[in-house]
Formats: C-alpha cells, sequence, structure tokens
C-alpha cells in the first residue's frame, strides 16, 4: 500500500481527490492531508509518507516553498494546479508529475502510475533542485511588471508600485502609490494568480491588496486600513486566512 499525503488549501478539492484515490487508485492511502505549508510540513515529517500531492498556490506561501523546507526529498511528487503554471510541464520527470483542476481520473491513474515506477531519488533531488533554483525562483524576483491596457494607454507598472485593486463588474481600478488611477477593462480575477505570487492578498471578492502597504487589520470589525488611511473591507470567510498570512509577514 502506497502512503499518500493531500496537501491543498480547499476542502473541497482534498475530499474529491481522497474519493477519487479511493476509486480509481485502490492501492494509495491518503494518511493525512494539509491546507497550508505549515501544516503541509507537519504532515510529511510526521507520517513520511511514500506519495505527496502537493497544491501550488496557498495561504502562507507555495508548494515550492514547503520543498525546500523538505529538500533533500525521498517521496514522489505529484503538483495539483489549476493551471499549467510554472512550466510545471517543462519539467516532467519519471518522479514528478502533475495534475490539473478539476481532476480527470485518466489523468489521475495514469500520473500515480508513472511516479510509483520511481526508485532513484537522488536524481529526483538533483531535479527538484534545479527546477526551485534555476528556474522558479529567479523568474519570481525578476518578474514584476504588470501591463495593463486602458484605452488611452499601455502602461507598463511594477507591482510594488501597486497599492491595491478594486473591482467593478468587468472593470478594476489599480490604485498607485503616487496617486494614480488606472481602470482596466477586465475583471480583477484576471489579475489575482499573478499578484498573488507577488505579496497580494485578495481580501474580498472585490478588493485586492498589496501587503507591503498594510497599516492595520481590524478584524473585530472585518477591515484592513492600508498606509494611506484607505479602509479596505475583509470578507467574513477570509479573515482567518488573512490572518494566517500575517502570522508568516
Amino acid at each position: 500500500m502506497t502512503k499518500a499525503v493531500i496537501i491543498d488549501d480547499e476542502f473541497r478539492s482534498r475530499e474529491t481527490l481522497r474519493e477519487m484515490l479511493k476509486l480509481y487508485c485502490s492501492d494509495v492511502e491518503v494518511v493525512a492531508e494539509g491546507e497550508d505549508v505549515k501544516s503541509g510540513v507537519k504532515a510529511i515529517k510526521t507520517h513520511n509518507p511514500d506519495l505527496v500531492f502537493l497544491d501550488i498556490k496557498m495561504p502562507d506561501g507555495s508548494g515550492f516553498d514547503l520543498l525546500r523546507q523538505l529538500l533533500p526529498i525521498d517521496f514522489k511528487l505529484i503538483f495539483i494546479t489549476a493551471y499549467e503554471e510554472y512550466a510545471i510541464k517543462a519539467f516532467k520527470f519519471n518522479a514528478i508529475d502533475y495534475i490539473t483542476k478539476p481532476v480527470d481520473p485518466d489523468e489521475l491513474k495514469s500520473a500515480v502510475s508513472k511516479v510509483s515506477k520511481f526508485i532513484n531519488s537522488d536524481n529526483l533531488n538533483d531535479h527538484l533542485k534545479q527546477m526551485l533554483n534555476d528556474y522558479i525562483k529567479p523568474m519570481r524576483a525578476e518578474n514584476k511588471k504588470v501591463i495593463l491596457k486602458t484605452a488611452e494607454a499601455i502602461h507598463v507598472i511594477d507591482t510594488d508600485d501597486i497599492v491595491r485593486c478594486e473591482s467593478n463588474s468587468n472593470y478594476t481600478m489599480f490604485y498607485i502609490n503616487d496617486g494614480d488611477k488606472i481602470i482596466v477593462s477586465k475583471s480583477i480575477k484576471e489579475f489575482v494568480e499573478f499578484l498573488e505570487e507577488r505579496n497580494f492578498f485578495r481580501v474580498h471578492h472585490s478588493h485586492l491588496i498589496n501587503l507591503n502597504f498594510l497599516k492595520r487589520f481590524k478584524k473585530d470589525e472585518l477591515f484592513c486600513v492600508l498606509k494611506d488611511n484607505t479602509e479596505v473591507p475583509v470578507s467574513f470567510r477570509k479573515r482567518n486566512e488573512l490572518l494566517k498570512m500575517l502570522k508568516t509577514l
């Protein structure tokens, strides 16, 4: 029996994957789950799994942050992702694979079968180090520009200069540190993934803030105050997630 750990910040995703493994991969037993980097590291150290299903985006960091804390690793690895991000496809390797959400049964069976046949952990760790050090880290550090297209101009903005974003239906207003405002005809969800990798947090369905500009979080009143004294609402379901995030800063 293959011992597995699932690490994903979405409970429903963990539940779905757990049930699919029972149906389609009966030789895989889920022995623990984690909802973020901290709990994921603890689960892996406690249970010493043979296989880890690892989400890439989590509230307190990424799956890559988790792996850095555990190198060298001695388990097989399957990434869980909503997109083919970070060029994982280019890094397909004998003991590393990925499945996309929503999970397809055939894709799941194929990934489990592939990594289960792999034995040499030395090559796996060499490959992971290459992925983490030579590709992922430089990409994050260098790509800090976002292109904002309006009817009048194309703006190239450094993400460090964006204070917050506010959604209004299919439009998004960007508030810049110099006082400028830029409105684009795209919904906020199109920017969330890119910006959350650069220290932004979606505190509300309509609001995304740069944590570098956070001054105070009034958790009992469900709003936060930025350095320019703007008050931004925090949804109830995002409250605990934001508190967890702030503990890691």
